[in-house]
């Protein structure tokens, strides 16, 4: 997974955008947040799956507690299928 965000941040810079990555451990959200607040980021981008019901309740929401939490606006967009995001043939972005 590291090294997978390693190349994503290189194909950003590559193309002028500027990155900063981090692996933590812990509760997803607070460190998230937790991070943001130090780094003063101004904007977070995060994906929702739509989990409702038990899975919700059982599960928690990262997203949900970082748009509760985050010191910045927060950006969701819905999270893709895992058999869509394993075809690369297909655009991420229209």
């Amino acid at each position: 997974m590291q090294s997978r965000l390693g190349e994503i941040a290189r194909e950003l810079m590559e193309k002028g955008i500027r990155t900063n990555t981090f692996v933590r451990h812990g509760d997803a959200a607070s460190e998230i947040v937790r991070i943001a607040e130090q780094q003063r980021v101004g904007l977070i981008v995060i994906a929702t799956f739509g989990k409702t019901g038990w899975r919700r309740f059982a599960f928690g929401s990262v997203t949900e507690k970082v748009v509760r939490l985050a010191p910045c606006p927060v950006l969701t967009i819905r999270g893709m299928d895992r058999s869509v995001a394993a075809d690369e043939s297909r655009p991420l972005a229209v």
